[in-house]
């Protein structure tokens, strides 16, 4: 909800601020009236010919859109501000609260500062690295992965300050039974405090690698989660790279 609400403000300001530097006002009437199937045009009360004075038709039919349309979407921005408003409200009421009450239950509103930070502090070892495994691949943090990609994925994930894990347990029913599974990322949405679990499909063209991400796949839909909403697949093979722009789109759609 959070997010959708900051979502449409950005939106409903974007388009404000367009209206307020959209310049070349016009003080002229656009009038119309329909004819035989047809529409007539007046500027005023001067008949004008829609082909010989097209542009300018249009741009008055839009000034008048405009003028209508400004009061109604500073009242929009206005009651989103106070939506947003009252959402913090519910959050403070925990905050302000004794620090001996706090650590008594947990809120119904957690602040997403909260939730990231609860996130950073959690303990993740990942898998461990094989001593045949002689390639090191290490992220701007710090950590080790697997691949060239991988680090890349890490590095642009931190770069838009999104908080993740490497390699993070993930506990998934399996035939009846728990099963412990490592997902390449676990990132959180820094909006809504959502968690998405990112996997990097590198070698597409590998017969047995790719049976093996199916079943994964497969585990993560009989557990609720969802290909393309809870799990963001980016993949590769041999003749086809990771195409490192799809990332940031992906971070932009999913986890900002």
């Amino acid at each position: 909800m959070n997010k959708a609400i900051c979502s449409e403000l950005q939106k409903l300001e974007s388009i404000k601020r367009s209206l307020s530097t959209s310049q070349n006002k016009s003080s002229e009437m656009l009038y119309c009236r329909k004819i035989r199937g047809g529409y007539q045009y007046y500027i005023g009360k001067e008949y004008v010919s829609k082909k010989k004075n097209e542009n300018k038709i249009q741009m008055l039919a839009r000034q008048e859109y405009h003028e209508k349309l400004n009061p109604l979407l500073e009242k929009a921005i206005r009651h989103l501000k106070e939506a947003l408003k009252s959402l913090e409200c519910l959050y403070e009421i925990y905050e302000k609260m004794h620090e001996g009450k706090q650590i008594l239950f947990e809120p119904d509103f957690v602040p997403i500062a909260k939730k990231i930070q609860d996130f950073n502090n959690v303990t993740c070892e990942g898998l461990p690295f094989s001593e045949t495994d002689k390639t090191e691949y290490f992220t701007h943090r710090g950590e080790r992965v697997r691949s060239k990609s991988e680090k890349i994925i890490a590095d642009e994930l931190e770069r838009h300050g999104i908080p993740y894990h490497y390699e993070m347990t993930l506990q998934l029913r399996v035939d009846g039974q728990m099963k412990e599974f490592h997902p390449d990322f676990t990132a959180m949405n820094i909006t809504t405090g959502e968690i998405k679990y990112i996997e990097h499909l590198g070698m597409m063209d590998n017969p047995n690698y790719y049976g093996n991400a199916l079943a994964k796949l497969d585990a993560y839909e009989r557990n609720g989660l969802l290909i393309g909403r809870d799990v963001l697949l980016l993949h590769e093979s041999a003749y086809r790279p990771l195409n490192t722009r799809i990332i940031s789109d992906y971070i932009s759609e999913f986890l900002t």
